[in-house]
């Protein structure tokens, strides 16, 4: 049973608004969240102190990346328009840079940044309850899941399909590693050093899923993003690392950008 700190929710509602305001409001607005951030950060207890410097460097690395990433998307003319989405996503390295920096200055409790095991045990398929498998065969069952239940929406016969699975490929690798990196190995690694692992692995996720506002998904699609984001999570907490969650990430990716969804 998830057990939410009193002392923390606050913390954590204000990480999801500012996760939501970022994408909705003018530059100026969202650099006003940041200030009423800082005028609460140095009230607050210690350790839901992080959470208001997580969220601080969320709106920076966002308001960073963003307007670069739209630069790039239309820079690229109607023809080229897949490699302009494509090339947008190296944008989430100016993303990950504020965090880094904080890394660098304020250590965390919690780092998944590293490979990770493969041979570690995750229970299927609810992380913490059910069948004991290593995370490798639970990655095997996963993706078979993900790729039967994606080939109904793959048109295998269109006839740039070829194109299509190079765009995919560049697409996911890219974005895969970027966003984990960002997702799990920075924000799930800060939440839960505070939040503990369950309660972190559920506000991490949803602010995973609402992200995806910004990248033109619609709100339902977010909220199916933020159970991808719990899968991928539980992935990363057991196997303490990034290879295997991006290794399922780079095959959702994939998925994703053959059925549509992407390009």
């Amino acid at each position: 049973m998830l057990k939410f700190s009193k002392s923390a929710l606050v913390p954590n509602i204000f990480f999801i608004v500012s996760i939501l305001l970022v994408q909705i409001l003018p530059w100026y607005l969202a650099c006003f969240l940041i200030l009423s951030n800082l005028m609460i950060l140095w009230k607050t207890h210690s350790k839901t102190r992080n959470i208001y410097i997580l969220s601080i460097t969320y709106v920076v690395g966002y308001l960073i990346s963003e307007p670069i990433r739209g630069m790039i998307t239309s820079s690229f003319p109607t023809e080229y328009s897949e490699w302009g989405i494509v090339v947008s996503r190296f944008s989430l390295l100016l993303f990950v840079l504020p965090f880094y920096i904080m890394s660098r200055f304020q250590s965390s409790d919690i780092s998944y940044i590293s490979v990770g095991s493969f041979r570690n045990n995750i229970y299927f398929p609810f992380i913490w309850k059910g069948k004991k498998d290593p995370v490798w065969r639970f990655l095997l069952i996963g993706a078979g899941i993900i790729i039967i239940s994606f080939s109904f929406m793959i048109d295998f016969k269109a006839v740039n399909f070829q194109l299509l699975v190079m765009y995919a490929v560049c697409f996911a690798l890219i974005n895969s590693i970027l966003e984990e990196i960002l997702w799990r190995g920075y924000i799930l690694g800060r939440l839960v050093g505070v939040l503990g692992e369950q309660v972190g692995l559920v506000i991490s996720s949803l602010g995973f899923g609402l992200y995806h506002y910004s990248l033109g998904f619609p709100w339902s699609v977010c909220v199916l993003f933020s159970l991808f984001g719990m899968l991928m999570g539980g992935v990363t907490i057991k196997s303490k690392g990034l290879l295997p969650v991006i290794l399922l990430h780079f095959l959702m990716n994939i998925m994703f950008a053959l059925s549509g969804i992407i390009f």
